[in-house]
């Protein structure tokens, strides 16, 4: 009976135990648990991405997921329209560009700031020399655009 009573006692403690060790450590395993895939923007901005392909289309939807408010140009007539409407905070678009950009914003109130995205290392070189940031399309993440962007709407407010 004695050790009936014990066995019985080890059982109900080992199957209680069990479930106690589960509860919430798996969230703390590498690799495992929750993943946070989708970045958010703490300080929203209205962000102009001027370019063509599928690069500019993910580019701009990632940063309309995170929160900002984005609208993307392919054209030169509609980037002119859109930055005469002086209601862009950063405009982001291809550093060989970058005269197109500076033209259609000259007549805005409040020009927006200008991201470049470099496309080759040399170019990035180049636009380090004139620019405070400067992304690179081949090793720049969205987490990367998002910083860029949040620096530039501190700086601006």
């Amino acid at each position: 009976m004695k050790t009936r009573t014990v066995l019985l006692t080890a059982l109900a403690v080992s199957l209680i135990g069990g479930n106690a060790y589960a509860c919430g450590d798996s969230l703390y395993r590498v690799g495992k648990g929750v993943s946070y895939r989708v970045y958010t923007a703490p300080l929203p901005g209205s962000v102009l991405v001027y370019g063509e392909g599928e690069g500019a289309e993910l580019l701009a939807q990632e940063l309309a997921r995170s929160g900002h408010g984005v609208r993307l140009v392919q054209n030169d007539e509609e980037l002119q329209a859109e930055l005469g409407s002086g209601a862009y905070d950063v405009v982001i678009a291809a550093y060989a560009d970058q005269s197109s950009v500076a033209s259609s914003a000259s007549g805005a109130s409040g020009a927006p700031t200008f991201l470049p995205v470099a496309l080759t290392e040399d170019e990035e070189k180049l636009a380090r020399e004139e620019h405070a940031r400067v992304m690179n399309s081949e090793k720049d993440e969205i987490k990367h655009y998002l910083k860029a962007i949040h620096q530039t709407l501190k700086q601006r407010s």
